[in-house]
């Protein structure tokens, strides 16, 4: 209807311009943009908005931000259109209609990332707010919407962080709110932008209708103005259209028709007594928009680039709370929301608050704390209690019925192994009878028994083999995997966790002991840490004699090697008698009476198990005295075994010493059993196929690679 109107008013207007100025959409939103608060302003503001914001449990059928989002996208599409056309036909278009364009892109990915960063699964747990205007949303809504208008859209961490803080001394924010906030912030973003892009596409629509108007407007009667300025005022852009209209009435002289002109400026001023004042606020509104624009553009990108963990574990009432325990503050950040996660449903099911579970955690955890000179106990972490033996006395402290909370468990213990069992036998059982239906067939004719019966059980020894192996990969492939808890180590690995990486090998020929050196000097440029060794735990190959003619040629060669690799990488403890940072720990020959041969005793597990005493006793005697080469570090703790072929990528050796050194997972014996009861002694990491180089690829090397 309000087209039409446009249509017959303007016949030649563009479909565009009519799109855009169509009044059936409503006057155009003020940006979100209010007055801009400080640090301090920002804090009181924190405290009142927290006071005002009451909210309820969210319901399935509490609205989402996906109806508008679209819309916004949509609109923003719409605009970025229009105003690309203007530019292509060389209209000169303002700087917030240039950073629109320029950042499009950025924009329109931002769907996305608010579909993926919340999702309506994660958006049903988030408390909604029940006083207007921003009824049924949810209150961190609200917080972000404090904040970016506040701000003008600016995003300043430092400034957040004080906001959230002092909202939180009012009123407590679940850390599921917490960590919705940057995609929320998006969200509000996104709609500025669309309010923002909607302003600057319209304004511009109506001096193009103004110009159009202008054109005719000798033959154009003022009644078509004043009707048209009514349907612009119903999109709230009816005085930019009469700034340009005063503007073109100023420039342009009519050729001697007076009072035409007369009537023009008569008319104008009836419509818009203040014309200067017009025109000062719409530089000022301008101004402003270009401002709230970039900001918003900028925002988007450093919401991307912000370190959010650390963000919020500042502002966070509960992340700080629970970094009192020294424990969980040395934490990984997987690890620590693994722990966060557990305390969140355990708020839920006991219908206590975060906060109220976090502390009863920490009181159990303080009770079993140690002296500032000891070393943590499983007891000190959380997830001793969270996940470990201690469940049953936190699920007591917090007053949750025991049957709640460990219904997985028991479902585990009776439920999922006899399942499995189940599911082995049963695909046995299918797999034997489909292989043995000719047996059946032969022993129906005459076949003897004994026969048939020799068959089955022959071939259920391969079947068994298949089946394991088709059930246990459907599962590993189905499971999530659960995560060790684990230290960051952000410094480094520090001397009290220092590890010793070692690569078992055989001298057999120069070339493989210098293929075995480079792999030594691979390990260390992708994991330079301070602390850690890398050693060759190598032997002679088996021979008839103790000695052979090649063995010290060998050795003397690869000891040069092992020199110049601690030459060129010297140890931070550059001092007489240190230990160096490549070693070579060999060792002698033994006569085996199984093989009747010269061989090193055991072999690789022989090696890592005199490796092992070595280091419990703090000597290396039981290998060859290679001086310098075969000094081990004092109080290495953590051994890490490669092979010859296994890479060890960036990072990943500080990683497995976080593993390793968690309180949690240290191993804890029986000396009664001989036997470890908790923790692990042998942690076996993940082993990935690396993708295949044009002259290595095969078909089972591309299969295995993923």
């Amino acid at each position: 209807m309000a087209q039409s109107a446009l249509l017959r008013l303007l016949p030649d207007a563009p479909q565009a311009l009519c799109d855009i100025l169509d009044a059936a959409r409503g006057p155009v939103l003020w940006p979100v943009r209010s007055e801009i608060f400080g640090l301090q302003r920002f804090a009181q503001h924190g405290l009142s908005l927290g006071e005002t914001h009451r909210v309820a449990p969210s319901s399935f059928r509490s609205a989402t931000f996906s109806p508008r989002l679209r819309d916004n996208i949509a609109m923003l599409r719409e605009a970025h259109h229009y105003i690309g056309l203007q530019a292509s036909t060389g209209y000169d278009i303002v700087p917030a209609a240039e950073w629109l364009l320029d950042n499009f892109h950025l924009i329109e990915a931002q769907l996305k990332e608010i579909h993926e960063g919340l999702p309506r699964s994660y958006f049903r747990t988030l408390p909604m707010l029940i006083d207007p205007p921003l009824a049924g949303l949810p209150r961190i809504y609200g917080v972000a919407w404090a904040f970016v208008a506040h701000t003008d859209g600016a995003f300043d961490e430092e400034l957040l962080a004080h906001f959230l803080i002092a909202y939180q001394e009012v009123r407590e924010l679940k850390l599921s709110e917490m960590w919705a906030l940057p995609t929320t912030l998006r969200v509000v973003l996104v709609e500025n932008l669309r309010r923002l892009s909607e302003r600057v596409a319209t304004n511009k629509a109506a001096r193009e209708m103004a110009n159009l108007c202008f054109d005719r407007i000798d033959s154009y009667p003022v009644a078509a103005l004043s009707e048209l300025l009514e349907l612009l005022d119903k999109r709230g852009c009816g005085p930019v259209f009469l700034g340009q209209i005063a503007q073109r009435l100023k420039d342009r002289r009519f050729s001697g028709d007076t009072g035409r002109t007369a009537t023009l400026q008569d008319w104008l001023h009836r419509a818009l007594p203040d014309l200067d004042s017009l025109q000062v606020q719409q530089s000022i509104n301008q101004a402003a928009d270009n401002l709230s624009v970039s900001n918003a553009v900028n925002s988007l990108r450093a919401i991307g680039d912000a370190d959010w963990p650390d963000l919020i574990a500042r502002s966070s009432t509960l992340m700080r709370l629970m970094l009192t325990s020294p424990v969980f503050e040395a934490e990984e950040v997987a690890t620590r929301d693994q722990s966060l996660h557990t305390i969140e449903r355990l708020a839920k099911r006991s219908a206590r608050s975060e906060i109220e579970v976090a502390q009863a955690l920490l009181g159990l955890m303080n009770s079993a704390a140690i002296t500032p000179t000891s070393t943590p106990t499983a007891m000190s972490v959380a997830a001793y209690w969270l996940h470990g033996s201690g469940r049953p006395t936190l699920a007591r402290a917090i007053g949750l019925h025991e049957h709640r909370f460990f219904s997985r468990a028991l479902m585990t213990r009776h439920v999922v192994f006899p399942a499995y069992l189940l599911c082995l036998l049963a695909a046995l059982s299918l797999l034997t009878w489909l292989l043995t239906d000719d047996l059946a067939l032969n022993a129906s004719v005459g076949w003897p028994t004994g026969l048939t019966v020799l068959g089955v059980v022959l071939i259920l020894f391969p079947a068994s083999e298949v089946v394991v192996a088709l059930i246990n990969r459907l599962i590993s492939e189905s499971l999530k995997p659960q995560h060790l808890p684990r230290l960051a180590l952000s410094t480094g690995i520090p001397p009290e966790h220092r590890v010793m990486v070692v690569i078992p090998a055989m001298l057999t020929h120069a070339a493989t002991c210098r293929n075995l050196i480079h792999r030594l000097e691979q390990h260390y440029l992708a994991n330079p840490e301070h602390h850690a060794q890398f050693a060759l735990l190598s032997d002679w190959v088996d021979a008839d004699t103790p000695r052979l003619a090649s063995d010290l040629v060998l050795l003397e060669d690869t000891q040069q090697q092992i020199r110049a690799l601690n030459a060129r990488y010297p140890s931070a403890a550059d001092m007489p008698g240190a230990a160096p940072r490549f070693l070579m720990l060999h060792r002698e020959r033994l006569f085996s009476e199984s093989e009747q041969r010269w061989i090193g005793w055991e072999r690789k597990r022989g090696k890592l198990e005199l490796l092992i005493n070595a280091l419990a006793q703090g000597t290396s005697r039981v290998f060859l005295d290679l001086g310098d080469a075969s000094i081990i570090a004092a109080e290495t703790r953590y051994v890490v075994t490669l092979d010859s072929d296994t890479q060890l990528p960036p990072g990943r050796l500080r990683e497995l010493v976080g593993v390793a050194a968690h309180p949690h997972n240290q191993p804890r014996l029986n000396a009664a059993q001989n036997a470890v009861v908790g923790g692990y002694g042998i942690l076996q990491p993940r082993i990935s196929t690396p993708f295949p180089t044009a002259r290595d690829s095969t078909l089972f090397h591309w299969l295995f690679a993923g």
